[in-house]
């Protein structure tokens, strides 16, 4: 494995220490009035990932879910547009896990076997400015760390909803 998936790896393991044994009320919590849940925090994540996917491998979203999972890179983070993942079905444990494990999967595959030409590729990043594919995958790979903080901070915090 390339030192880059394994950085990558290494955060997605602390997400999911970060959220275990978590329920929905926990997940759906926000701190303040506007303020981001892990739910929030999870779909972006898996949606960023998503983001690279579908950009690399030239392939565009083939449903519903895949294009939410694209909007959620940027809605709610670096647009003042609320995460596409609202319904009630969204809001489950269960369901954000899917996000996750779908895109653990493809985005794995991606970032574990880039070729030169995916590295070379110029795009435009979620914050819109524009990098190589690797430059990217680079990003994206600390970016669950990043978020995993956040959820930690959320879950040391006096008012959060305690478990069972």
């Amino acid at each position: 494995m390339n030192d880059l998936a394994m950085v990558w790896h290494f955060t997605r393991v602390r997400l999911n220490q970060a959220i275990e044994g978590l329920n929905t009320e926990q997940m759906n919590w926000q701190p303040y009035e506007g303020g981001h849940t892990i739910f929030n925090y999870l779909y972006h994540v898996a949606g960023v990932e998503y983001y690279w996917v579908i950009r690399l491998l030239e392939q565009p979203p083939a449903n519903e879910f895949e294009r939410k999972l694209e909007v959620a890179a940027r809605d709610g983070f670096l647009r003042e547009a609320q995460v596409p993942f609202t319904d009630a079905e969204d809001l489950r444990v269960e369901a954000v896990r899917r996000a996750l494990d779908f895109t653990f999967e493809r985005f794995g595959n991606l970032i574990e076997n880039l070729t030169e030409t995916q590295a070379a590729m110029p795009s435009i990043s979620p914050i819109g400015d524009p990098i190589t594919g690797k430059e990217g995958l680079v990003r994206v790979a600390q970016h669950a760390g990043y978020h995993t903080g956040q959820i930690w901070l959320m879950r040391m915090d006096p008012r959060f909803p305690k478990s069972g």
